[in-house]
């Protein structure tokens, strides 16, 4: 993968071009497929109810024999994906089973290794079960989401204090000790811990499946990094529960860091039940997306800390996309939180400083329809501004802005380039410290992996911290 993304073939990807066609596929195949896989998820094998789950009446005379086998078939592969992460989980965790930190099983962690192979393997499966659905989109195809939005009042009612006091939000208690560790992993050169723990965000606990955070950390296998990066993913990225040879992780250990990737709420291990990885994001928006940031804004807090207790040094926070929304609230409020829990450097990628203008002209938010979704729900771009100061960036950063790096993408219309680059100014950001690429959002991924230069500036940064 290395070598393709650094290939010729890497730099046409890496181009304007990729977006597009990408888009198309996106709001046409994958997502209406994805909400028949998590509706499949959701039916235990029941007909009847995998037809209600769906959202949408599902159009074609499919026979019931017919569904009914997809559904067993689709549940083998989703209790065999169950098991094999209940037992990659205890053996990671378990201390009284003499697998948690500083315990060992005799074999130098193979056994981990072993199970953590087996609960990719089995995940990818299950996720890859979307290719048997195919037939289902035909003759009409599903809606790329089960929309359950509520309305501006209910929404209102049950922020009112955080709408008036945004602060509120990110002002949770932290509480290190309660931040389990696993046992270590050691292969490819790099060596693998998780971390896992109750959310200190209150109103996660409200998320099925996401009141517990996770996060992997990944360093080089010496453990001698240079510095430490918590690095947050984009929307519906579940890399964890993939079969990959080097993921990111590995490649930025690669160049001398020490990585925490934290699992983002409504994704992969912290998925919730009847939605795919990331759906909720915008199938109950907008208070699913204020959760999300809000609550792993606080988590990062957490880690944070965590991190300089555990291995000392700084640590810097980066997001890319969807989580640079949290990776911008960092830099915003992290003024409230314990010294220790405060990021030496921020790194926001492919960002935006409204949501509003993400939701209702973002070119992903439109193809799937959330715009209108959202407008069926009773809401307008002026009830979402009520909503917008709960996520959007501070008009000043509490971290330096010689400290902050942006990275983004000229013809970026799924997180508009333009309002990305406002906030770079309004920060007043050091020219150094803003990269502007000629490409679109998905091509920033590929871009970050053939050149490192964004990287190395936020490392500068952080070790003049």
């Amino acid at each position: 993968m290395d070598v393709l993304f650094r290939s010729p073939l890497g730099a046409l990807l890496a181009r304007p071009w990729i977006d597009g066609p990408a888009l198309f596929g996106l709001a046409r195949w994958y997502f209406p497929l994805s909400r028949l896989w998590a509706a499949a998820n959701a039916s235990a094998g029941d007909v009847d109810r995998f037809r209600d789950e769906i959202g949408a009446p599902l159009r074609g005379a499919w026979p019931r024999p017919y569904l009914g086998g997809l559904l067993a078939r689709h549940g083998a592969r989703q209790a065999a994906a169950a098991a094999a992460r209940a037992a990659w989980e205890e053996a990671l965790f378990d201390a009284r089973a003499g697998h948690g930190e500083g315990g060992g099983d005799g074999d130098g962690g193979e056994r981990r290794v072993q199970l953590d192979r087996r609960r990719r393997s089995a995940a990818t499966r299950h996720l890859s079960g979307r290719a048997a659905l195919y037939p289902l989109l035909f003759p009409t195809r599903p809606p790329p989401a089960h929309w359950r939005i509520e309305s501006p009042a209910a929404a209102e009612r049950a922020l009112a204090d955080e709408i008036v006091h945004p602060d509120r939000l990110y002002a949770a208690a932290l509480d290190l000790g309660t931040v389990e560790v696993s046992a270590p992993i050691a292969r490819n050169g790099v060596r693998e811990i998780w971390v896992r723990g109750p959310s200190p965000a209150a109103r996660l606990h409200a998320r099925p499946g996401s009141e517990r955070f996770y996060a992997r950390i990944v360093e080089p296998a010496g453990g001698d990094a240079h510095g430490t990066l918590v690095f947050g993913s984009g929307l519906g990225l579940e890399l964890e529960l993939l079969t990959l040879g080097h993921d990111p992780g590995a490649r930025l250990a690669a160049l001398g860091w020490r990585v925490l990737e934290p699992i983002s709420p409504y994704h992969g291990l912290r998925a919730m039940p009847g939605f795919y990885g990331g759906e909720p994001f915008v199938a109950l928006a907008p208070t699913a997306p204020i959760d999300l940031v809000a609550g792993q804004t606080m988590e990062t807090a957490l880690l944070v800390a965590w991190l300089r207790a555990r291995y000392g040094g700084r640590v810097a926070v980066a997001g890319i996309s969807m989580t640079s929304f949290v990776a911008q609230q960092a830099a915003s409020r992290c003024h409230l939180w314990p010294a220790e829990s405060r990021p030496d450097a921020v790194m926001l990628i492919s960002h935006s400083g409204s949501i509003g203008e993400v939701t209702f002209g973002g070119a992903l938010a439109v193809s799937l329809g959330l715009d209108r979704a959202l407008a069926r729900a009773g809401w307008s771009r002026e009830s979402l501004a009520r909503l917008a100061p709960l996520v959007d960036p501070t008009e000043r950063p509490a971290v330096p802005p010689a400290r902050i790096v942006s990275v983004l993408g000229v013809t970026d219309r799924w997180l508009p380039h333009d309002d990305g680059l406002a906030v770079a100014r309004a920060w007043r950001l050091p020219e150094e410290n803003v990269f502007r690429y000629t490409l679109g959002h998905l091509g920033m991924p590929v871009q970050l992996m053939r050149d490192p230069a964004p990287f190395e500036r936020l490392r500068r940064v952080m070790e003049g911290a």
